[in-house]
């Protein structure tokens, strides 16, 4: 019986660049209950342009608050 490692959830490549992008600025954690239907949609548009659920949030609260301070 050979034991093999767990493959990662993320490739090497995406793991390399997230800590690159986490080490421009400091982070924190932003936990929030949203509907079932929304998670899943933010998750498949994710995948689709191979992007992460995380960048997608970011890019759209920095939007929502830049729309809202120009107004």
């Amino acid at each position: 019986m050979v034991l093999q490692a767990k493959k990662d959830r993320r490739s090497t490549v995406m793991k390399t660049a997230a800590l690159e992008e986490a080490g421009k600025q400091d982070t924190t954690r932003l936990n929030a209950d949203i509907p079932i239907t929304l998670h899943t949609q933010v998750k498949l548009r994710a995948a689709q342009e191979r992007n992460s659920m995380t960048d997608i949030v970011i890019k759209a609260l920095v939007e929502y608050l830049n729309k809202s301070t120009n107004e």
